[in-house]
């Protein structure tokens, strides 16, 4: 019995404490390898085509995703036995806003165009799974990240897409005005391309933070 309030006491302090450093990193932390996340900047995206609805790459640049420091964290656990790292958490909303280039069709309707655009993700569930791997650096413990996978499910989508068919604003607004009704199943489409690209952020972002702290500065312990 002690074991496991020895242990799901610390879970809570992870939860809490993960919870408060995504909120506290509203700037970068360079001495931690952690960039600011108002707003996440990322270079390129790239979302594979799906297999239904959405039958085209998504190609995005210059990207700059806002509402990560809004975050709830419901549960963390860390199973050092497993070395495996899971974290259970939510956010309002994620904006993402971006230069875009498209060509191919969605819902069967053609659809292409280049410029700037936005992706609103609303109440996105978020739960992530490390899988670590135990080394040691200058006489200290560190983790090295091996694989991260994620689930996203946001319960709401919108797309906005400025400069769709080269201007034309009256098909363009239809186009999205049928990709906003039906955002479940344009989403459902591309659902593991979006969560494999996020998972590659997410773990590039953690990835960093491993190299540069000891396990024990992370985690506690020896």
């Amino acid at each position: 019995m002690k074991e496991k309030t020895k242990q799901s006491n610390f879970d809570e302090c992870l939860t809490k404490a993960i919870e408060d450093a995504f909120k506290q990193l509203t700037k970068p932390f360079p001495e931690a390898g952690l960039p600011g996340l108002e707003p996440l900047e990322i270079p390129s995206l790239v979302i594979s085509a799906g297999s239904g609805p959405v039958a085209f790459e998504q190609n995005y640049q210059e990207l700059r995703l806002s509402g990560f420091t809004k975050i709830s964290c419901t549960q963390a656990k860390m199973d050092f036995a497993l070395n495996k790292l899971t974290m259970q958490c939510s956010f309002p909303k994620i904006v993402m806003d971006f230069k875009y280039d498209i060509n191919g069709k969605i819902l069967l309707l053609p659809v292409y165009g280049k410029g700037p655009g936005t992706i609103t993700l609303f109440d996105l569930g978020y739960d992530l799974t490390f899988s670590l791997e135990e080394y040691e650096k200058k006489g200290s413990k560190h983790y090295k990240l091996v694989e991260g996978k994620l689930k996203m499910d946001p319960k709401k989508m919108t797309f906005k897409l400025d400069n769709l068919f080269n201007g034309d604003k009256a098909l363009g607004d239809n186009v999205l005005q049928v990709m906003n009704e039906n955002w479940a199943e344009v989403f459902a489409d591309v659902k593991s391309s979006y969560e494999d690209a996020f998972a590659q952020v997410a773990s590039g972002i953690f990835g960093n933070l491993l190299a540069k702290v000891p396990a024990a500065e992370i985690f506690g312990g020896d």
